[in-house]
């Protein structure tokens, strides 16, 4: 089956202004792909890992940009040891491609975790508006008011839009941290007042085929952040103060759209500019359910 010609002149009217964003520095890419392979590591390392992040986010994205071109990179590609212990698909992890896109919520931290515990995700999820059902596999009863550390969820969704219409399902894991804790083997600092975030991964396990095979997501990797603005972030200047939530998410994926040829930075731009949407569409919901 060929592509829909009105989805071939999408792809070449809009390549031009989906832009890649810029590649990140080798600083942030570290303190991005430690945060993800470290997902289940002692909580002192991981927060350790997440102050980094933090610190690399303030210091090379303007979080507070309209562009979201400006609030984006492109990090390192994932590696073998960074996905030891998660069931995934027989791929090439070169074959992923990378993008990280930033931005701030007026909502405090304790206020996101509202969207984590809606089962119809729909309604933050433009790119799947007919079909996202979340179902929660461990923490459900204790995790948003941090009466345990960690939840765990299997989504089942329809990915829909002009290209493609691929039907799938992916683990999501979620950890709260409290970013104040001592570095690793610091026995020396005193702990200071708590300073919770949270931090989400998620990664499927299998290839999904859309459209009578021809379209395809072969891997999908994410991390994502949710930190205070509350000024205590090392180097953030004023974007760290002020309220609400710093927000990253970062994606690793490998798609194939059957009959069009479409370049990685096509992709890659077209990603950033889904996760923008994304974001904006939870911005959204929190306006309207939080009134």
């Amino acid at each position: 089956m060929r592509a829909p010609l009105g989805a071939i002149v999408l792809v070449a009217a809009s390549a031009a202004c989906r832009k890649p964003p810029p590649d990140a520095t080798p600083d942030f890419s570290d303190a991005l792909v430690y945060v993800f392979s470290s997902f289940d590591a002692e909580e002192p390392d991981l927060a350790f890992g997440l102050r980094a992040l933090e610190q690399q986010v303030y210091a090379e994205m303007d979080i507070l940009a309209d562009d979201s071109l400006e609030r984006s990179l492109s990090q390192a590609f994932l590696t073998e040891e960074d996905v030891a212990g998660l069931e995934r698909p027989d791929r090439d992890l070169a074959l992923a491609l990378p993008v990280a896109v930033a931005g701030a919520s007026d909502h405090p931290v304790d206020d996101q975790t509202r969207i984590a515990m809606l089962t119809d995700q729909t309604v933050v999820e433009p790119y799947s508006p007919d079909y996202f059902e979340r179902t929660f596999l461990s923490g459900d009863d204790c995790w948003a008011d941090r009466g345990c550390e960690r939840m765990e969820t299997s989504n089942d969704l329809i990915k829909d839009n002009i290209l493609m219409t691929i039907p799938y399902w992916f683990y999501k894991d979620y950890r709260w941290i409290d970013l104040a804790l001592p570095d690793p083997g610091d026995t020396t600092s005193q702990a200071e007042d708590p300073r919770y975030g949270f931090v989400a991964r998620s990664w499927t396990t299998e290839q999904f085929a859309g459209d009578s095979d021809k379209n395809w997501i072969r891997q999908s990797y994410t991390i994502e952040v949710w930190l205070p603005r509350d000024g205590r972030a090392e180097g953030a200047g004023s974007a760290g103060t002020g309220g609400g939530t710093l927000r990253l998410l970062a994606l690793w994926t490998e798609t194939d759209i059957g009959g069009i040829s479409v370049s990685d930075d096509t992709i890659i731009g077209t990603a950033r500019i889904g996760i923008d949407e994304n974001l904006d569409a939870q911005e959204e919901w929190l306006d309207t359910n939080l009134q």
